[in-house]
């Protein structure tokens, strides 16, 4: 890892690039503060090369309406930090059973698993992954063996997400390469995808994935519905310096074929973009309903545009996000001061000729086009910096972010717009039941405002690099006030809200339509056992289905 980014370093130094970057006026108002040390987080202790944090994770870990926040380490431990609702975090009680002082980690991310209100803690790392069951915020044990998605790779990032609607969330882990000093002539690590089977056990079902592009140095990858047709797809962004396969787009095309299928259309798509990829974003940052993609290099960064029709296009440059003088790292949409666009911030390791330019916090001006605040975002963190997560930790309203930097350790930025701005704002937290999982991942939330303009988020978890972000979904209205609210939950169910308040952060439970039992017999099958054979039912209405095998005398199968 480390010798792989000095060489990066070294290939691009001599790279002719035109920088053309636009910087927002100095009289704007500053919305980022550094709070770090006011708010208890204690930057990790130096190391001599300087290589140090990399990713983190949001989470309540003890339910207690308050985000907690776990922080990796490369040279260990890493550390839990709780909450306690005034601005603050301190160590959390339980940070010993999670800290890892041994291991060498570079990401994390918490998924309530096995569906019991609970967040589980799932720390990545080079060499064997562990994965800590939340023992209803009184302790985490680890489960990593039981649950089987140790592996053994140079892990990066993972991501969460529920591809075939059971109602349990599967997992995605993005691995990058054997060991640095391989260097190109080494094939990426193979990226795992495990599907739940609800029992606390996870079976690899990388296969599921055409195309060969899981072998090809994963450093990201989301689960995200690209094409609007209510099941996730995957996107994983590969880094080309160790193997030149390009970034990958299956699209999931559901249960009708053995097992479950994928198809790989990144080259139909146009999102097979050939980039030392390392951080990925997801969102619709036009407002126009469906989902775009950011992701990072080592120079120019790409934005793919969402056409809705299946493909995409690449805007970077006429949207003013390419930054090309940077080495990008983590990356992610917000809507920082909530105007009802979403903007976006980059993580920068150095720029491509050297030095430690400021990360970008690109304002987004409602036209396809951004403006970078610079040194005038208060976030700019100037330095290597890798991972970054958004979050209100302090739930007034406006988002914060939390940033891994090698040379500072990291930093807390919380976001002073609330003192500076009057504009809108609404956050809900979805929370799942039966064939919805619990936290809600897949759900697709629309807004519109008063004047109707609609904005659309979906409830994700896993993007950027080595983080997780909050899974509440936030929508700036500016001077607007909400019109309504549609949720589309991952088995389909549409909920409309128009009653509520702005200015608040809601949670909202799934509710399942009332179970309508159908009897609808069969011809008895004979003899036992059966041949193959394919059975057909015509549903008069939409929602989960219930099939029910018994063998002979009534033993169900």
């Amino acid at each position: 890892m480390k010798k792989k980014w000095f060489v990066v370093m070294g290939m691009v130094v001599s790279t002719a690039v035109a920088i053309i970057t636009t910087t927002r006026a100095q009289t704007e108002p500053i919305p980022y503060q550094d709070v770090t040390a006011a708010a208890g987080i204690n930057s990790p202790r130096a190391r001599t090369d300087g290589e140090k944090v990399t990713g983190q994770a949001w989470g309540d870990y003890d339910q207690d309406g308050w985000l907690d926040l776990y922080v990796t380490d490369t040279d260990g431990p890493n550390t839990l930090y709780r909450n306690n609702g005034d601005g603050t975090l301190a160590v959390s009680p339980l940070n010993a059973q999670v800290a890892l002082p041994d291991a060498e980690s570079a990401g994390a991310i918490f998924a309530d698993y096995d569906n019991d209100g609970w967040p589980d803690l799932l720390v990545l790392n080079w060499g064997p992954n562990v994965f800590f069951r939340n023992e209803q915020g009184q302790g985490f044990v680890d489960v990593t063996a039981v649950a089987g998605i140790a592996g053994n790779e140079n892990s990066k990032t993972a991501a969460w997400g529920d591809f075939n609607g059971d109602g349990y969330v599967d997992l995605y882990i993005a691995n990058w390469a054997c060991d640095p000093r391989c260097g190109r002539s080494i094939e990426g690590e193979k990226d795992a995808f495990y599907r739940n089977n609800r029992d606390g056990t996870f079976t690899d079902v990388t296969n599921l994935l055409p195309g060969g592009k899981t072998r090809g140095a994963g450093f990201v990858a989301s689960f995200v519905d690209f094409d609007n047709d209510g099941d996730l797809d995957i996107y994983l962004v590969n880094d080309e310096f160790i193997n030149p396969v390009g970034n990958a787009l299956w699209r999931n095309d559901g249960p009708y074929c053995l097992g479950w299928c994928f198809t790989e259309i990144s080259a139909a798509a146009g999102a097979d973009t050939r980039v030392m990829g390392m951080g990925l974003a997801t969102g619709d940052y036009d407002n126009d309903g469906d989902l775009d993609f950011y992701f990072s290099n080592a120079g120019p960064m790409t934005l793919l545009q969402n056409q809705g029709n299946g493909a995409f296009g690449d805007t970077a440059e006429s949207a003013g996000v390419q930054y090309p003088q940077g080495v990008g790292w983590g990356a992610v949409f917000l809507d920082y001061d909530n105007d009802g666009w979403q903007d976006l911030y980059l993580s920068i390791m150095e720029g491509v000729a050297g030095g430690s330019p400021a990360n970008p916090l690109f304002h987004n001006n409602g036209d396809g086009t951004f403006t970078n605040l610079g040194e005038s975002s208060g976030a700019a963190n100037p330095g290597r910096t890798i991972g970054v997560a958004a979050a209100d930790y302090d739930q007034d309203g406006w988002v914060d972010l939390v940033i891994g930097n090698y040379d500072e350790g990291y930093h807390l930025y919380r976001n002073t717009m609330g003192s500076q701005s009057a504009y809108n704002w609404l956050t809900l937290k979805l929370v799942g039941s039966g064939y919805v999982n619990r936290d809600a991942l897949g759900a697709r939330v629309m807004v519109t405002d008063s004047n109707g303009r609609a904005q659309l988020q979906e409830v994700k978890n896993g993007s950027s690099l080595g983080s997780g972000d909050w899974l509440d979904v936030h929508f700036g209205l500016g001077t607007a006030v909400l019109d309504k609210v549609q949720i589309t939950w991952p088995d389909g169910q549409v909920q409309v809200l128009d009653d509520l308040a702005i200015n608040r952060r809601h949670t909202i439970t799934y509710q399942p339509k009332p179970l309508v039992t159908m009897p609808m017999p069969e011809d008895e099958r004979m003899p036992t056992p059966v041949k193959a054979t394919w059975l057909f039912w015509l549903l008069v209405i939409a929602g989960a289905v219930l099939l029910l095998l018994f063998a002979s005398k009534r033993r169900k199968v």
